[in-house]
């Protein structure tokens, strides 16, 4: 059996101690180099590659040193290299690389890479499911927002806590696009409350609009309709939407938490 067949079968934690003995560099340092080769920025390789923007900057800081074999395989995949050049313990050579223009999911996902991170779940940890935007199965285009418990983001509890928020109402997504910026990045994973549907004016709600994952600023207005904030307003102007009706905006929840990175 080769040793990296051997080394799948061991607990994590040996496994963990294994590779830190035998990498020649770290997994956050290939990867940067290989970002760095590819002129692509993080968000763009998080997205394509299947993982989350989360999971791809706690690998490039070192606060995941070993990352868990899928998402080794699929950021190795999305770059044409190999798990083993990948952890360090083959050199990657002076080709440069080389990004799969497609992303390695089983389903047709838009923008919503968030998978779970490397190691057990601690006792001061919750999963949360992870609202995407999919196709539907005719494959005619048209998309709808899921929530996906196949993929989940690990999130604190003490977070959730501190903003009142109960874990069974707590869910995520990935903000797509720059209508929020400079507040939410395109990229940034989101927590999302839907416990909290009511418009407090002002606040930032996630939306499921005609198939269409959302995040928008919401201000009430009279008869039932709802404004459409967005933070950058210059390229996308305030819209003004009914609340009733198969074509209204369906309010998922309160957006409470978001993750800031450069």
């Amino acid at each position: 059996m080769h040793k990296n067949q051997e080394q799948m079968h061991l607990p994590y934690a040996q496994r963990s101690a294994i590779i830190a003995f035998m990498q020649k560099d770290t997994v956050g340092k290939v990867l940067q180099r290989l970002i760095n080769s590819s002129g692509l920025r993080p968000t763009e390789v998080a997205r394509h590659a299947g993982v989350s923007q989360s999971t791809l900057s706690r690998i490039l800081s070192g606060k995941i040193e070993h990352p868990s074999d899928r998402q080794v395989s699929l950021l190795a995949g999305y770059f044409g290299v190999t798990g083993d050049q990948l952890r360090g313990y083959e050199p990657l050579g002076d080709t440069p690389a080389k990004p799969s223009p497609h992303a390695s999911n089983d389903i047709v996902m838009h923008d919503t890479e968030l998978m779970d991170e490397a190691g057990p779940l601690r006792s001061d940890e919750v999963e949360l499911p992870c609202f995407r935007e999919v196709e539907f199965a005719a494959g005619d285009g048209r998309t709808q927002v899921v929530e996906n418990g196949g993929y989940t983001m690990r999130f604190p509890l003490s977070k959730l806590a501190k903003r009142g928020v109960s874990p069974e109402n707590a869910a995520c997504a990935t903000a797509s696009g720059n209508s929020m910026e400079p507040t939410i990045a395109d990229g940034s994973p989101i927590a999302i409350d839907k416990g909290t549907r009511h418009i407090i004016d002002g606040k930032i709600y996630a939306l499921d609009h005609g198939g269409m994952l959302r995040i928008k600023r919401l201000y009430k207005l009279p008869l039932g309709r709802v404004r459409l904030v967005s933070d950058n307003s210059d390229e996308y102007p305030e819209e003004s939407h009914s609340l009733m009706g198969p074509d209204a905006p369906k309010i998922i929840g309160r957006v409470f938490w978001w993750e800031v990175f450069d």
